[in-house]
């Protein structure tokens, strides 16, 4: 159970940084969100397939991140 949690921690991090990369421009969000936003994109996109392997997962789940924090920035959430 804490390796799952730990796991979906670290897969999480990894996610939002790939989320950020994706999108062009600077962000102006520090680790805690990015790693929010990581594991908030890791849950959606575990709803939405299922099972993945997990280099499929980062890649999708960076793209949905990306989304996300498009998202954010436009609606006024995180500061762009």
């Amino acid at each position: 159970m804490i390796a799952a949690i730990i796991g979906s921690i670290i897969l999480g991090a990894i996610v939002g940084v790939v989320g950020r990369a994706i999108l062009p421009g600077g962000q102006d969000i520090g680790l805690p969100k990015t790693v929010g936003l990581g594991i908030v994109s890791n849950f959606i996109v575990g709803l939405i397939l299922g099972s993945l392997n997990w280099i499929l997962a980062i890649v999708v789940g960076g793209v949905v991140a990306a989304g996300l924090l498009w998202l954010g920035i436009r609606q006024g959430f995180l500061k762009g």
